[in-house]
């Protein structure tokens, strides 16, 4: 299509010469002596650019320029005089020119600014078109989308935010996230802030809004950090979705598949989820027993994220990773002098968590010396920096954990009784995943569905014989060690499905165990495909390598049932 260009001058000659060689280089031209006939041309035809003279009869190339941005045309206008004024110039340029030329003018001048002049429209009709694109999505998507700049300072947010958040765009746009009513738990405001400072994305499943307004409201988080084209921040988009109806028809069922970033639908998954709802919004310490890989700190997280202390901080301490020495400064905080290095106060970890939570991992490793003071501030809620003698007062939840078994560890005089005693107020012990092999698979789609977006891949499932490895395996390492296989197989597989050859040694080398009884196993492999086909016959046969037959053959012959 050619461009079209209109030339406004009141001198005929310098129309028809600046029209003659537009004209041989390839252009659609009009032509006008004067502001309305001018005006006339902009209204019926679609100009990609105006060249005007500044200096017309009763009006100006200014007002030209005013009636292009007033009707908000795409049309770049370049304004030329033979009488060039610093004045002129400047409201030419303030009013939106996009360039501004002398008299007598230059034909190769004239067009290598009309040539970008072009290019400049050919950008911003770009830019307008994704524009468009986006806010269609932005009003079409269902979810709640909000994005702030790095200084928490709200940029966009979509309709869906009105209906779910209880904000409209105009009431956000501008103003700093945490500064917009209350009228939820605000679990948002910090998932967005960890997401800016940490410069990652952050998954939260499932929590409970305690909307004002939307009472029973739960919601999923999703948060994304902004990078520029120099991978600096920018800032955070935030998508909130509504799953308070899934949540209520799975608690109908009595079968919930995650809670948080807890993934499992096995019964004791199950018992675990409601000791959790239980606890939440309960003060009392909580001990968590279980092998190394379960899902302690995932317990911990949340524990903390759907209780009443979740506006607080979620202070984590590794007991096992620091001496004796270090672990009670880190722990208690010490003052300037306590000791050679301590040039400066510190602040502790129990200090920084007032109002919040402590978890306490590895709680097994800690000295009697550590045991004394931490039972003092389970007791008394108190306790000293090194160094100082006045008491310091905090309310913090303390949740601890630990793969020992500290019973026999006080037994051995290794641990204080009374410590013991203190922490077991309730326990939660995540069970292994080789007694929840039922997970594997809903397990395995999560991961898949994390190192996907981790490793921007589009990997599909694992192949037959994998799964069955999987279902076989183990799993010393537990749903961590489940975890790090499927990276190590992502790393390596180039394909949509992940093979043996992609597994780990360990694995490959697997063979079935003899413990595990040939029919039962048989009988747990079909009803796994079943469920992971969601009952499908078909696609559970196709998944199996089998017949259909066989599959309402296995059925009735084990009398599998859905769960």
């Amino acid at each position: 299509m050619k461009r079209e260009i209109l030339i406004v001058d009141d001198e005929k000659a310098i129309r028809f010469t600046v029209k003659e060689f537009l004209l041989k280089e390839g252009y659609e031209v009009y032509s006008a002596e004067n502001f309305n006939e001018a005006v006339k041309i902009i209204t019926t035809e679609h100009l990609d650019t105006v060249l005007s003279d500044i200096v017309l009869e009763g009006k100006t190339g200014v007002d030209i320029l005013k009636e292009v941005k007033e009707r908000r045309l795409n049309c770049p206008v370049i304004l030329f005089t033979g009488y060039p004024d610093v004045g002129t110039a400047s409201e030419a340029v303030r009013h939106g020119a996009y360039d501004y030329i002398t008299k007598p003018i230059k034909k190769e001048a004239l067009l290598r600014t009309i040539s970008n002049a072009l290019q400049y429209k050919t950008l911003v009709e770009e830019r307008n078109r994704v524009r468009a694109n986006l806010e269609a999505i932005f009003k079409s998507v269902k979810d709640a989308i909000i994005t702030v700049d790095k200084d928490f300072k709200v940029i966009e947010v979509n309709e869906a935010a009105k209906a779910i958040c209880g904000f409209t765009r105009e009431e956000a746009i501008g103003k700093t996230f945490d500064s917009l009513p209350e009228i939820c738990c605000r679990h948002c405001i910090d998932t967005i802030k960890r997401t800016i400072i940490e410069k990652r994305p952050i998954e939260i499943y499932r929590i409970e809004c305690k909307h004002k307004i939307r009472n029973g409201q739960v919601v999923s988080l999703n948060t994304f950090p902004l990078m520029d084209k120099q991978s600096r921040l920018s800032g955070c988009v935030m998508i909130v979705k509504d799953e308070t109806r899934t949540h209520e028809l799975e608690r109908e069922l009595k079968v919930r598949q995650r809670f948080f970033n807890i993934v499992g639908k096995d019964d004791k998954i199950q018992t675990l989820y409601s000791l959790i709802e239980h606890l939440k919004d309960i003060d009392t310490t909580v001990l968590i027993t279980g092998e190394t890989g379960t899902g302690k700190e995932l317990i911990v997280e949340a524990l903390h994220y759907s209780g009443v202390r979740s506006q607080g901080p979620l202070v984590k301490v590794n007991c096992s990773a620091l001496p004796e020495t270090l672990l009670e400064s880190e722990l208690f905080g010490h003052v300037k002098g306590a000791f050679t290095s301590a040039v400066t106060d510190k602040v502790g970890r129990f200090k920084q968590a007032d109002g919040g939570t402590i978890f306490l991992d590895e709680i097994g490793d800690v000295s009697l010396n550590v045991q004394q003071r931490l039972l003092r501030v389970l007791q008394e809620k108190e306790f000293e920096r090194v160094g100082e003698s006045k008491p310091t007062k905090v309310d913090v939840r303390i949740v601890a954990a630990t793969n020992q078994d500290l019973k026999e560890k006080v037994r051995l005089r290794e641990f204080r009784n009374d410590l013991y005693y203190r922490l077991k107020v309730v326990v939660l012990s995540p069970p292994p995943l080789r007694d929840r092999r039922k997970d594997i698979p809903l397990l395995v789609e999560h991961f898949i569905k994390k190192f996907n977006q981790k490793l921007k891949k589009h990997i599909e499932d694992i192949s037959q014989e994998v799964y069955k490895i999987f279902m076989e395996y183990e799993w010393p390492g537990n749903v961590r060690e489940l975890e790090n296989t499927l990276e190590h197989s992502f790393v390596l597989c180039h394909e949509r499905i992940i093979t043996i050859d992609e597994l780990p040694v360990e694995l490959r080398e697997t063979k079935t165990t003899s413990s595990v009884n040939a029919k039962s196993n048989e009988s747990e492999t079909i009803l796994q495909a079943l469920e992971r086909n969601h009952w499908n016959k078909s696609l559970a046969a196709s998944f199996l390598g089998v017949s259909r037959r066989t599959i309402y053959n296995k059925i009735k012959e084990y009398n599998l049932q859905p769960k």
